[in-house]
């Protein structure tokens, strides 16, 4: 185990529910969950702190009604883990006394709650306890009251999917930071019959909508709100892609084995694959790479009709806004691999951030030179240092002003550009490397005023028919000159000059004309319009 990994720990089978798509109330109603000795768990954590490892969660069963359990969380803030996290159904910490005999511990703790229905109804029907609901709603306040870090959990069953579009208004009151919502593991299950696994199993197509209603409030009344669904197959919901995850970060399990024995530390994720099927046209799905397939229980009651690849055709198609920006975009970055960056620049690091819609490029050098630029949706009004109808460049940080910068932007937007497939709407120019978002200013020569008409400019581009060329900034810094080409062959020129306490602003044609087109004029003025919005 590595010290930086995920570190995880159960405290034997033994619960209060029923769950429907649980092992551990299944062991428990027929007597076969026992109590779980402190001392075994203890030396697991000592061996986890001993390798490095700064944070634990504690599972069941359910792990608060294990008699060891506060020893264990004793033992576990003496050892110094930085962050406890207790995966709970919620009965006892119903009371607010239990919860503050937690907190007296001492312990940083990040509250788990089994949420099996974002209603009365579905939840109860799926943990088979009347009353559990209630108990988890009054656990809620408990932890809101006292400051504490609350995420929640769902297996998705027949009987609860139904309701999950309420659980924003649920959760959001009460300051939870994240809803992780995944589809029921039938290896999970305990000893289930044929027709007991099919009352179980909703057929995913189903949830799509639910799950789509569910996100679309989240991110209508908390934008940016962490929202997880794991293991539904992206083929089925591609619309729900930037929310869906199949395995994880490395995380390492101590269970309990059928002798209520802590077994050794193993790779959660590598164990969970182990009931999952892959189709061979998934190979040809955009999908693939990040899909590890559908569990081969589903397949046999559900079959495989509803998995149909996501080609990039297909994707086109399906997702014409780009909201799978990433998706779209990772043609364009295989001619990255390999690529010599201009001097200084020696590498490049690619991140995929599939939920925030870039791609996070990091070019760094021997010396002290960096650049950090994102790669966005394209198109008009896409802003930015530079843009196609493709994809846009938005530079997030660097080192410093000047060429070395703009020199990067430059064979950055040509090696994307390169099979002549994209249409320029403003193209990398001078001004590019003298303003990052993230930094403000980055120095040189160009006032600050004039840095921020330009970007105005670029953000409403194109203008018309008329073709971004090119800018020049003076070499004071006050002045710069933007060169739009007219179809026709003439070009308008936007003069911009740092004046008291603002910039003024004027065109003039290089070829006058005595009655300028319609369009013509219909262009300028959209481009004069864009610097008087500041």
């Amino acid at each position: 185990m590595e010290p930086d990994r995920q570190f995880e720990i159960q405290l034997g089978h033994m619960c209060n529910n029923r769950c429907v798509f649980c092992v551990s109330g299944q062991r428990t109603a027929m007597r076969e969950a026992f109590p779980l000795e402190a001392a075994p768990v203890l030396e697991k954590l000592r061996e986890g702190r001993a390798q490095g490892l700064r944070k634990v969660t504690l599972l069941g069963g359910e792990p608060t009604i294990q008699p060891g359990f506060l020893e264990v969380l004793r033992g576990a803030v003496a050892m110094g883990f930085e962050e406890i996290v207790i995966f709970t159904n919620g009965v006892k910490t119903s009371r607010a006394s239990y919860v503050d005999e937690v907190l007296e511990t001492g312990g940083r703790f990040v509250w788990r709650l089994s949420f099996q229905g974002a209603t009365a109804l579905a939840h109860e029907r799926t943990t088979k306890k009347l009353g559990s609901f209630m108990r988890l709603r009054e656990t809620l306040g408990n932890l809101r009251a006292r400051g504490q870090r609350i995420t929640v959990n769902m297996c998705v069953v027949r009987s609860n999917y139904a309701s999950v579009a309420e659980f924003p208004a649920l959760l959001l009151p009460h300051g939870v930071e994240q809803l992780h919502l995944d589809m029921v593991r039938p290896l999970d299950a305990g000893v289930r019959s044929e027709d007991e696994m099919r009352d179980m199993l909703p057929r995913y197509a189903d949830m799509v909508g639910p799950l789509e209603e569910m996100v679309a409030r989240f991110e209508r009344e908390r934008p940016g709100f962490d929202v997880n669904i794991g293991n539904l197959p992206y083929c089925v919901a591609p619309s729900l892609a930037p929310w869906i995850h199949h395995d994880g970060e490395t995380t390492f399990t101590v269970a309990v084995d059928d002798r209520d024995q802590l077994s050794a530390a193993w790779d959660k994720y590598e164990v969970k694959r182990r009931d999952k099927l892959k189709l061979g046209s998934c190979a040809s799905c955009v999908f693939d790479g990040q899909c590890s397939g559908v569990f081969e229980t589903y397949a046999r009651h559900h079959g495989t009709d509803d998995l149909v690849p996501v080609t990039p055709e297909r994707l086109t198609v399906l997702d014409p806004s780009q909201r799978l920006f990433v998706l779209h975009v990772r043609p364009l970055l295989a001619r990255l691999a390999g690529w010599s960056l201009p001097a200084p620049f020696t590498s490049l690091a690619v991140h995929e951030e599939t939920r925030a819609g870039e791609v996070v490029l990091r070019a760094g050098s021997a010396g002290e030179a960096f650049a950090v630029i994102a790669l966005r949706r394209g198109g008009a009004g896409s802003g930015g240092v530079a843009a196609s109808d493709r994809f846009a460049l938005h530079l997030l940080d660097a080192h410093e002003a000047g060429p070395a910068v703009v020199g990067l932007l430059r064979a950055l937007m040509a090696r994307l550009c390169d099979d002549g497939g994209a249409t320029v709407l403003h193209p990398v120019a001078e001004d590019a490397g003298f303003r990052s978002e993230r930094s403000g200013a980055l120095g040189g020569a160009m006032d600050r005023r004039l840095a921020q008409c330009l970007g105005r400019l670029r953000a409403r581009a194109p203008f018309g028919s008329l073709r971004w060329r090119d800018v020049r900034v003076s070499a004071e810094g006050r002045e710069a000159a933007v060169a739009l080409d007219a179809p026709d062959g003439n070009t308008v020129t936007l003069a911009l000059s740092v004046k008291g306490a603002g910039v003024a602003g004027g065109y003039r044609l290089a070829r006058p004309v005595e009655r300028p087109p319609a369009e013509l004029v219909a262009a300028v003025r959209g481009a004069m319009e864009a610097l008087r919005a500041g």
